[in-house]
């Protein structure tokens, strides 16, 4: 392998899979990003209150970047934030009947696109594969930069 091909095949994959999704799911106005989004508040609501800090924290993204994901899914009428009684500052975030309705829609995607991914890995490789992109995302996340 290349030098520094690691990080050049990454950002490919990245970008082919939020094209295919954003293509795939654009039928249903919402982007890759929101529909997993969807899912994720979808599952975590069944246990309790949906917060933008747990996306920021199960998707790694920046506080900004998930603001304004929210704010857009908002105006497309797929989430309503819901302040709480104990402190109104604090508002859950909850799906919406619009967003409950082409929930089944997303997932069969999303399962389409995850098995297409791995159509010619063994089991074995997926759980290598998977366990190596959660290693390598570990390292990102505490990589010193000022190396």
């Amino acid at each position: 392998m290349g030098k520094n091909e690691i990080g050049k095949y990454i950002q490919i994959v990245s970008r082919q899979l939020k094209r295919n999704m954003d293509e795939t799911l654009s039928k249903y106005n919402v982007t890759g990003v929101q529909s997993m989004l969807i899912g994720y508040i979808s599952r975590k609501s069944k246990q309790g209150d949906v917060f933008a800090k747990d996306i920021e924290e199960e998707f790694d993204m920046r506080k900004a970047t998930v603001t304004g994901i929210i704010q857009l899914m908002e105006t497309n009428g797929f989430i309503i934030r819901k302040a709480k009684q104990e402190d109104c500052r604090l508002k859950s975030i909850v799906l919406t009947p619009r967003a409950l309705q082409i929930e089944k829609m997303i997932k069969k995607q999303i399962s389409i696109t995850e098995k297409t991914m791995v159509k010619d890995m063994t089991k074995e490789e997926q759980e290598i594969f998977l366990k190596l992109l959660k290693k390598t995302s570990y390292n990102l996340c505490n990589m010193d930069v000022k190396k």
